[in-house]
């Protein structure tokens, strides 16, 4: 049988472009990687890097060798991870990015809860509107309304978003109900964007399906600020129901056009596509995903039932 381990090290030899970092980064000395190297040549028939005094490049055979060898690698660290973690507690730090209003009123609790499971585990949550690249920030988890648009990010479906359009009383009484959507551009209105996108406004009734985009002089990248704006009679807005729920059930603020069902949304749990999750992540994970009635009662108004 041909000796294997000599095909991560060509991969890390190639990685930092240097015998000797490669040596370096291993703890070996220089002279054992390249005897490694020119031994995998021997068995594999053929040079796989061509050498001078300032650079490395590959062969075509090379080129052909390096994704396997590369693959090869990934699998021996993440074996080498995976018995690490068996032999010890879940550890290391969970970075997690999540919309204010959802990090507040729902999210908070729940990390408490995993936190007492899983004390050994640390979380670094970024209440934040904005979309960040997971994997340049080093993010673990992003809590996003869908749809997802990343085909290199994976998803759990939390659950669907009921939305409403909502005004304060004395904005009605000043302004007046609207009839249908297009009325909307004649009155006072709060959008939200996200990182200078704005959130169009989508309605179907009997078929026919409206988006209303922006035309608003108040306009936030905070959910709760739009809320606060709306209650205060400042204008028109469209948020998630879990987040007015109280002030429609006092009489505070007033639902329209009824018969115009506001578009659900879904709260995804993001996360990198990896072969391979760390446990920290495992565990996080499967939390959340045992927490899904919870989401559907808060988010959507549905018994937890509905959710299988």
């Amino acid at each position: 049988m041909k000796e294997l381990s000599a095909l991560p090290l060509f991969a890390k030899v190639v990685e930092l472009k240097s015998f000797a970092e490669a040596a370096r980064y291993l703890n070996v000395p220089t002279t054992t990687v390249s005897r490694k190297i020119q031994q995998l040549e021997q068995d594999l028939g053929g040079k796989l890097l061509n050498r001078s005094t300032r650079s490395l490049s590959l062969t075509e055979l090379g080129s052909q060798v390096l994704p396997k060898a590369q693959l090869i690698a990934d699998t021996v660290s993440e074996l080498y991870n995976e018995a690490e973690e068996m032999a010890h507690q879940p550890v290391g730090t969970l970075t997690i990015t999540a919309p204010k209003a959802l990090s507040q009123d729902t999210l908070a609790p729940m990390l408490a809860e995993f936190r007492a499971l899983y004390p050994t585990i640390k979380i670094n949550l970024a209440s934040s509107n904005r979309f960040q690249d997971l994997t340049k920030q080093s993010i673990d988890f992003a809590f996003r309304l869908g749809p997802l648009h990343d085909s290199n990010l994976m998803a759990l479906t939390l659950s669907n978003v009921k939305y409403v359009l909502t005004a304060s009383n004395t904005f009605l009484a000043k302004y007046g109900e609207p009839d249908h959507p297009l009325e909307l551009y004649q009155r006072p209105c709060i959008h939200n964007h996200v990182d200078g996108y704005f959130l169009p406004w989508r309605f179907a009734y009997q078929g026919e399906e409206i988006e209303i985009s922006s035309n608003s002089e108040l306009i936030s990248d905070d959910f709760n600020v739009t809320k606060a704006l709306s209650v205060k009679g400042a204008g028109i807005c469209y948020l998630p129901h879990s987040m007015l729920r109280n002030e429609i059930a006092k009489g505070e603020m007033k639902t329209v056009l009824d018969e115009w069902v506001p578009q659900d949304r879904s709260m995804l749990l993001v996360y990198p596509d990896k072969r391979h999750l760390p446990l920290k992540s495992q565990l996080f994970l499967e939390f959340m995903r045992s927490k899904r009635p919870e989401f559907v009662e808060i988010l959507s108004g549905q018994s937890p039932s509905s959710i299988t």
